[in-house]
């Protein structure tokens, strides 16, 4: 859990997407949280997403130059992406039922730019675990570019995340588990 803290941030992005989609519907969140001031919502997402840029950048360069084990830098990517599944489910629910009606048509429009700047942050992390298999022998060289673009690619990403963890713990089964195989 404690390797997770820094990425926080990446994390709970998609989660303040709905939080503030759900302000929309909430009389309480909007004023407890928000302020009655939707504006300000916004102004905190951009925000928390340059935060969480920042951080992604700060950590991959130190994965890379420290030269982190690839399972432990795969397994960060694996849940980062497994733990947003929820929220990005909900995010696709309220999309398909703002395409509903032309008057929420651009609100579905938002949340896919939305989704693509969460994908993003994500996408660096697999990056970093990408870059790690292949300097490990992991991955090779075109696996490596296939990795690389299936990070930002949606639903992919996560399958992909999943395949890499899987392909570098069987390279190397005795980091995470302590020496225990």
């Amino acid at each position: 859990m404690k390797k997770m803290l820094p990425y926080v941030f990446t994390i709970f992005f998609p989660y303040y997407m709905v939080l503030l989609i759900c302000s929309l519907f909430s009389h309480h969140i909007m004023k407890y949280v928000f302020h009655d001031n939707f504006y300000l919502g916004i102004l905190y997402l951009f925000i928390l997403w340059v935060i969480a840029l920042i951080s992604v950048i700060v950590l991959n360069v130190k994965h890379l130059m420290k030269k982190t084990e690839a399972v432990k830098v795969a397994s960060i990517n694996m849940v980062i992406k497994i733990a947003q599944i929820p929220a990005y489910v909900f995010i696709f629910v309220a999309g398909l039922a703002c395409l509903l009606t032309i008057f929420t048509f651009g609100i579905s429009i938002v949340f896919v730019i939305l989704d693509c700047a969460s994908i993003f942050l994500s996408g660096l992390v697999g990056v970093s675990a990408v870059m790690r298999c292949h300097e490990e022998g992991i991955l090779g060289k075109t696996e490596m570019v296939v990795y690389c673009v299936l990070q930002f690619v949606f639903c992919l990403d996560v399958v992909s995340s999943i395949i890499m963890y899987r392909k570098a713990k069987v390279k190397n089964p005795t980091i995470l588990t302590g020496g225990n195989k």
